[in-house]
This record gives C-alpha cells, structure tokens and sequence, in this order.
C-alpha cells in the first residue's frame, strides 16, 4: 500500500500572494514587486531586515492564514489519491509560535486552514485527524516520516529530502523550477501529475 507523506507550507498551501500583499502593507517592499515569499524574503535579508521578515511571516503563518491559497492542483489530485486507496499524512516542520512578533499558535492556525478547507471532511479528502503532524524541529519531522512507514514524501525543499530516508521515494514539490532535480528526486512541477508519479 502506497503511504503518502506530505509537507504543509508551500505544498499544500501557498503564501505568494497574502506575502506580497501583506509586506506592501507595512511598506516593505515596492509596489511592483513580484509575488514571492521568497523574493520578499531575500528583498528584505539583502537590507539587514530579516527580524521584518520573521515577524511577517509569523502574521502570515499566524493571524492572515486563511488568506492564503491552495496550491494550485493539489485539492483535487489529493482526493484522487485517497480514491485510489493511497493512504495521505500530512507532517510538517512548524514551530508553536513565531520566533518574533505576536505568538500566534501555529499549529492550531495551520489545523484551522485544513478543516476550513475541508480536508477532515468524508466530501472532502476525507483525512483523519491523526494523520496531521505538526513537528516542532526538522529532525522530529524525518522520525515521523520514517516512523509512519511512508512510502512517498512531498515537500518543497530539497534539504528536506536530503534528510529522509533512501528507501522512501523522494517528489521535490518544484512548480517554479527553482531548484535543479537531483537523481534521487521525482520531480513534481503539477499536483495533475500526482497519480501518474506515485503508481
């Protein structure tokens, strides 16, 4: 049996747009700025703002999560998944709160953006609730993966799945092609292509 395991921030869900909107709120970067977290990120770090950057992304995260979106594709393809008896985890790195700024519980705003979209629900991908790990260091996050036997891992960051497992087949979630595919990477640029990838 297929065991999917995938990654929350920037995976499932995506920041660009609310990140733009938000930093252009507090005048942090230009108005034609392109809608990137993490050109925004790297905008801000360049300008010695990254404690900015940390508290924006702790309201993003936090208080503005339901302003964020699905990532293009994968509500659907998820459904799909669990039609075909694919088993789905959703396990992320996420600290409690942000490192700076208010201290938003994330998890439980990260808990909220899934049930508001509907991920708990029979009609809809229908999730069970113990199936969604919020893990506090990286480290915790590759025991969980491993511990739960996934077959499969999606995440968008490659150093992520340079720290998992050989044995568990590896998609680098890439829609931009930002990064360069590795040999032991599928590469996943379309959650359309989710069923094709994983049988």
């Amino acid at each position: 049996m297929i065991k999917l395991g995938i990654d929350f921030d920037n995976t499932l869900i995506t920041y660009d747009a609310i990140f733009k909107k938000a930093a252009l709120e507090k005048e942090l970067i230009p108005i034609n700025f392109p809608e990137s977290k993490n050109l925004i990120r790297n905008y801000l770090i360049d300008r010695n703002q990254e404690k900015l950057f940390t508290i924006l992304q702790g309201e993003v995260y936090g208080s503005r999560i339901f302003e964020a979106s699905q990532s293009e594709g994968m509500y659907e393809s998820l459904r799909k998944a669990k039609n075909h008896g694919i088993e789905l985890f959703i396990i992320s790195h996420k600290t409690k709160t942000p490192y700076q700024g208010p201290k938003y519980n994330l998890h439980n705003a990260a808990s909220n953006w899934l049930e508001k979209n509907l991920f708990f629900e029979k009609s809809g991908i229908n999730i069970p609730r113990k199936n969604v790990y919020f893990e506090v260091t990286k480290e915790n996050k590759i025991k969980r993966i491993e511990n739960l036997g996934c077959s499969h891992f999606i995440d968008d960051l490659p150093e992520i799945l340079d720290m998992v497992d050989p044995k568990i087949k590896k998609i680098l979630y890439n829609p931009k092609l930002n990064n360069l595919k590795k040999n032991d990477y599928i590469n996943m640029t379309n959650w359309s292509d989710l069923i094709k990838l994983i049988n």
